[in-house]
């Protein structure tokens, strides 16, 4: 990279784990390898993404989701010439670097663990669709159902905005359709169905299970410690900052791709459906 040049990282996200834990580590990587890093997250300063990304002295830019999968976005970044790595995409292999996580084989295997324990009324609290990552846990909730010869039933399926107060919002809903076990797309909104199935009247996991998704630190904190999904958000941040700043000094491919391994995070929130 030129001196003075800066790699971007751009958000536009509500979840603060999710944006702390990528900026954690790509900042890491960017500290060992001598690079600046400049990180923003659009949902809090209200700025245009053309804006951010015309500033003098970006080198790079780092997408996260969902501006991972913005067209029009990666397009005037195209114009610009100038190298971007995403994170998570769902579309457009090929185009940037990325930087992924099998999302869809990770929810099948955390909502496989519900099935194996004996659970066929499964719920879920499923991502906003404007999110294409919703969609690919939604699609691997379901095939997980299948699998096991489980029927969806619409009346368990709710949908939030990856806010614990969006999980506790749809959670009466949720709750009158009695399912057994709840798959949250995220630990935020698994957080807020736990307050709200507690003040029904509702202990977990004696008469309900539930599994989230990220294992950010509130799923560790909750009583009882949340199953989770362990998405690799530090090592996936950092892997983007190194892809990215070696291709910046040219020592690296422009459509680079990394996948990182996700893994199960298994503590106190799933037993067997009441009898």
């Amino acid at each position: 990279m030129r001196a003075g040049d800066r790699i971007l990282m751009l958000f536009d996200n509500t979840n603060r784990d999710y944006v702390s834990r990528l900026h954690s580590g790509a900042s890491r990587q960017a500290g060992t390898m001598g690079v600046k890093i400049q990180m923003e997250n659009l949902h809090n300063t209200g700025r245009e993404a053309r804006e951010a990304i015309s500033e003098e002295g970006i080198g790079g830019v780092i997408l996260t989701a969902p501006l991972s999968d913005d067209r029009h976005l990666m397009l005037q970044i195209e114009k610009l010439g100038i190298p971007f790595a995403r994170i998570a995409p769902m579309l457009d292999p090929g185009r940037g670097i990325t930087i992924v996580m099998d999302e869809y084989e990770a929810v099948l295997t955390v909502t496989r663990l519900l099935l194996e324990a004996g659970h066929r009324k499964v719920g879920i609290i499923r991502g906003p669709r404007s999110h294409l990552s919703s969609m690919r846990r939604y699609n691997g909730f379901t095939a997980a159902l299948g699998s096991k010869g489980a029927k969806l039933d619409p009346s368990l399926v709710v949908e939030g905005d990856y806010t614990r107060e969006s999980g506790m919002e749809v959670s009466a809903k949720l709750l009158a359709a009695e399912p057994t076990a709840v798959f949250a797309s995220n630990d935020a909104m698994a957080a807020g169905f736990v307050d709200a199935a507690r003040r029904a009247g509702k202990s977990v996991p004696q008469s309900l299970s539930i599994v989230g998704f990220d294992d950010d630190p509130i799923a560790k904190s909750m009583t009882p410690p949340l199953t989770s999904v362990r998405q690799p958000l530090e090592e996936m941040g950092a892997k983007s900052c190194e892809l990215l700043a070696k291709c910046i000094a040219g020592k690296g491919d422009a459509k680079g791709h990394a996948e990182i391994p996700f893994e199960l995070a298994e503590r106190s929130s799933v037993a067997p459906p009441p009898a």
